[in-house]
């Protein structure tokens, strides 16, 4: 049901693109956990086989319609599955020379500079631009619970808007760096 909802979005945006390519027109961020029940690095193997066919599909049918198709941030614990999801894609022939596929990076994560390396790497060895969209996070609260749970001793997340602030800076620097093998995209409320 979900896969057929995206693909219905990527299609209704690709109707009022009007050719305008990934960098101007709009686009579809896909948000995996949606997709799958079992998205998580311990399920890599079932992730493989049973979700990456539905982004395959989903990410044709943006390619096609020369849309951006990001993969949406998740929660820390899922950033190590999402890179190797994103290596696979970005070598998928049937996605031919496309240039709209991206992953979205959370600066409040501590690793943001490294996810942001790790991708620009992706786009060298695989010979496709990728698309990096840098928002500030979204699972906060969350993230610091499971931290709390497992008994671990810090966050992998800044848990201030100081921090994070500065770690977007950072981020936005190492992806503008990183043109032309990413294209950067900015997403805050904060004006500076």
């Amino acid at each position: 049901r979900y896969e057929k909802a995206y693909a219905d979005a990527i299609r209704s945006v690709a109707k009022h693109a009007k050719g305008q390519g990934p960098e101007r027109g709009h686009g579809v961020s896909v948000k995996l956990s949606a997709l799958s029940p079992r998205y998580e690095a311990r399920q890599a193997e079932r992730v493989f086989a049973d979700l990456y066919p539905r982004i395959v599909r989903l990410a044709e049918i943006a390619a096609q319609a020369d849309i951006n198709f990001t993969l949406d941030a998740e929660e820390a614990d899922r950033l190590a599955i999402s890179l190797e999801l994103l290596d696979r894609l970005a070598r998928e022939p049937s996605l031919g020379d496309w240039r709209g596929l991206g992953l979205a990076v959370q600066a409040y994560q501590k690793r943001g500079p490294q996810t942001i390396e790790a991708v620009a790497g992706i786009a060298r060895s695989s010979g496709r631009r990728l698309m990096v969209r840098l928002v500030k996070g979204a699972y906060c609260d969350s993230e610091v619970k499971r931290a709390q749970v497992a008994g671990l001793e810090g966050y992998p997340v800044y848990t201030t808007k100081a921090a994070t602030d500065v770690s977007y800076l950072v981020c936005a620097s190492a992806m503008l760096s990183a043109a032309p093998q990413l294209y950067g995209q900015f997403a805050t409320h904060n004006a500076h």
